[in-house]
């Protein structure tokens, strides 16, 4: 009977161990100063697993998913766009897919292109809704956060525009 109840014990514990784990280190980062970003809420999409970044942008989290599941982490932040990226590994290398989605924007006046011709302007222009830049190394991800401001970033957009059409390059 004791070798029977061992057996089964050592099977469980196979069973067990051999349960897939997802695992995740990184850093959230300003992207436009470089700086750590405290209080971010990164959530392994897993449900489970929802945690704050530490003062020094600094993450890890956990989870068991129910079966086989490419992780997939979304980072939020107030003030800034959010950061989603799913993770997918094979033998021979790791794939990372980062959410992209661009939304319309309209100028409060049209810019010129020609200021001598009025016939060519535009409206307005398109703006990713998420962040969209990482770096890889391991299991480690450093991860930035752009900040969502659309009028700064209209206006960034618009400046390098009049810059180009200055330089000849429209």
């Amino acid at each position: 009977m004791n070798s029977k109840l061992i057996l089964y014990c050592l099977c469980l514990l196979l069973i067990v161990s051999c349960e897939y784990h997802a695992s995740m280190t990184g850093k959230i980062i300003d992207k436009e100063t470089g700086r750590p970003i405290a209080n971010a809420t990164v959530n392994l999409l897993d449900g489970s697993d929802i945690i704050q970044t530490k003062a020094d942008g600094y993450f890890e989290v956990y989870t068991r998913p129910r079966g086989h599941t490419n992780p997939k982490v979304v980072v939020t932040k107030r003030g800034y766009k959010p950061f989603q990226i799913e993770i997918s590994n094979s033998s021979d290398k790791t794939l990372y897919s980062v959410k992209s989605e661009t939304k319309w924007v309209n100028f409060d006046e049209p810019l010129y292109l020609n200021p001598k011709d009025t016939i060519s302007f535009t409206n307005g222009t398109f703006i990713e809704k998420w962040s969209q830049y990482f770096t890889a190394g391991g299991d480690t991800l450093l991860i930035y956060l752009s900040k969502d401001d659309e009028k700064v970033e209209i206006n960034k957009i618009k400046n390098q525009i009049i810059k180009n059409i200055e330089s000849g390059k429209y």
